[in-house]
């Protein structure tokens, strides 16, 4: 199957530097120290993070009920091995095909994303990005999203995100790509493979992605140390 099941030809590539927000009101964004709101969510249902723009798992990609829903035109698939359920419903399809290891470079992929995200907007689609789970790789496609559209920091996207799918958590290596991305003013021209990143501190990083898949307790039920 290819990768995109249907092409808008002729559209440009998202600039380098993220846009100006002229659309945007500040007072939409939850402040930093307000209290999150959290509301429970079925795990096959899009959870909307944005005007037009949805995360959620797998589950939520093959519910076309919950698809048609919330208006879904577009799904962005962020994983290895995801195969599109409703071309045939005539929705369009762009797969990004990348794992969740730490030292995965993701944002070398989010030009292609983003343009992807963008395109839809344009053309009046609403946009669901997902990967397996909804909590790693999708979440980090989107929070880079917000950054860049929206002037956010790494931190303050991931409450964005939060607030609305609470179990979401990128895996150490991406988080860490996440903030090097704010550092450099979100300008896509700016980044620079993350294996030379990943080189320099792979222990470091393997710890805390073995502490991740442990989730809260040790294999004996007692707390990991800190790294």
């Amino acid at each position: 199957m290819a990768e995109e099941s249907k092409n808008n030809s002729g559209a440009e590539e998202a600039p380098d530097k993220p846009p100006k927000d002229e659309d945007s009101d500040s007072d939409s964004w939850l402040e930093e120290d307000e209290e999150d709101e959290i509301w429970e969510s079925l795990d096959d249902t899009p959870q909307k993070v944005d005007d037009k723009l949805y995360i959620g798992s797998m589950a939520a990609e093959h519910n076309y009920d919950g698809l048609k829903a919330a208006g879904i035109s577009h799904v962005l698939q962020v994983a290895e091995g995801l195969t599109p359920s409703h071309v045939a419903e005539g929705l369009c399809y762009r797969s990004v095909q990348v794992s969740d290891t730490p030292g995965e470079d993701l944002v070398a992929h989010f030009r292609r994303c983003f343009d992807f995200i963008r395109e839809a907007h344009e053309s009046g689609g609403s946009v669901l990005v997902h990967c397996v789970a909804g909590v790693s790789r999708s979440a980090t496609v989107v929070m880079g999203w917000l950054m860049w559209r929206h002037h956010l920091s790494a931190d303050e996207a991931f409450r964005r995100v939060h607030r609305v799918r609470p179990w979401v958590m990128p895996n150490p290596g991406f988080r860490k790509q996440l903030e090097r991305f704010g550092e450099l003013g979100c300008d896509l021209s700016k980044w620079t493979a993350w294996r030379h990143v990943w080189r320099e501190e792979p222990l470091t990083l393997v710890l805390q992605s073995f502490q991740r898949s442990t989730a809260i307790s040790g294999l004996n039920g007692e707390p990991l140390p800190s790294l």
